[in-house]
């Protein structure tokens, strides 16, 4: 009896270092669609993402306003790419780009720039990385238009005609988790700081005022308005996300992820007009600059709070397959539901995207 149990003590102490060294969580860990995944000292990868979004339009205040509420909104082109290197095991850099095509609400632009770098604090049972990234928004102008299809310039809303906040900032983060043999669970949280100034380009070239004592209607704002492009002090936003993932290793080849991601998005707001704007009189009607004067002031104080904050919850699954040591393909699929503010331009009845990955280590 004795000598049995010695036995299983000995074949416990011995096979213990093989769980802790199966190769599923070396080869989980070297994944590099796995969530906690780590370029080693020296290596350097890139993702190459190709994305098609399709959306319905939410039926809120703002779509009605473009009279584009409950529309189809398809193909939407989203390509990415991902570029990383490993300085250490522990510590890597990295950035990202996005880049969205819309043609049918002519949106086009960046939607994701970030460089930054993250470090493991722990390696071993239980990982743990933080980091950080400049937010890169400011690289580019916020463009945007204000339109009014109605009869006042009370009636406008803001709509949006590139995808940069043109606002700088950063990222802080950090993500957690642990490789189970062949699964790994992780979670994340994030805060996104940026920082309000006047790098906005806004059309004033869609209202119109609409005067019956000129006996001319719906007379383009900008025929007594001038310039006709005006930049505006924007507030400064706070935002944040966080989400979980678990990961699954098939075996060498093949290998897939959930992820359940929620996001916080401010509402934006005007905090004053940047450009010197000057007025002119209506034809035919003296001192009506005046009245246009402060049509306008009034128009875009109501734009103070923009009532354009909106949330996110997003659900993706992703399967990919190492083509050899250094290329893996994946493909994935990302349904988002989302609620936001009566203004907001950004908020679906339904929007889903599914795209294609290229990851390659050097």
């Amino acid at each position: 009896m004795k000598k049995t149990l010695k036995l299983a003590i000995a074949a416990s102490v011995l096979t213990a270092p093989a769980l802790a060294d199966s190769p599923y969580i070396a080869n989980s860990l070297s994944n590099m669609e796995n969530p906690l995944y780590l370029p080693s000292a020296g290596e350097l990868y890139s993702k190459v993402g190709f994305g098609v979004m399709y959306k319905v339009t939410d039926s809120n205040d703002a779509q009605k306003k473009l009279f584009h509420d409950g529309e189809q909104e398809f193909p939407i082109w989203r390509p990415s790419l991902e570029l990383g290197y490993g300085i250490t095991d522990r510590w890597t850099v990295h950035g990202q780009v996005g880049y969205t095509h819309n043609r049918d609400v002519e949106r086009y632009g960046f939607h994701l720039g970030r460089i930054g770098t993250t470090y493991r604090i722990l390696s071993e049972d239980f990982i743990w990385d933080v980091y950080g990234d400049f937010h890169l928004g400011g690289i580019s102008k916020m463009q945007g238009s204000l339109v009014n299809k109605g009869k006042s310039p009370l009636d406008t809303t803001f709509k949006y005609d590139n995808f940069s906040n043109g606002r700088w900032g950063y990222h802080v983060g950090t993500k957690f988790g642990k490789v189970w043999d062949r699964w790994t669970t992780s979670a994340f949280v994030e805060l996104l700081r940026t920082w309000g100034n006047h790098n906005n380009e806004i059309d004033l070239s869609k209202v119109y005022l609409d005067d019956v004592r000129s006996g001319v209607p719906h007379i383009p704002l900008t025929t007594v308005v001038s310039p006709e492009k005006i930049s505006v002090d924007l507030k400064s936003t706070t935002e944040y996300d966080f989400g979980v993932n678990a990961f699954y290793q098939v075996n060498d080849r093949w290998s897939f992820g959930l992820g359940l991601k929620y996001t916080y998005h401010a509402e934006n707001g005007i905090k004053k007009v940047h450009t010197k704007m000057s007025f002119s009189d209506l034809p035919g009607v003296p001192g009506s600059a005046t009245v246009v004067a402060g049509g306008i002031s009034d128009a875009l104080n109501h734009f103070k709070d923009m009532h354009d904050e909106f949330s996110e919850f997003a659900q993706s699954l992703t399967v990919a397959y190492q083509a050899s040591d250094s290329m893996q393909v994946a493909a994935f699929v990302e349904n988002t539901i989302d609620n936001g503010q009566r203004l907001s331009g950004s908020t679906t009845d339904f929007k889903a995207e599914f795209g294609v990955r290229l990851n390659v280590k050097f």
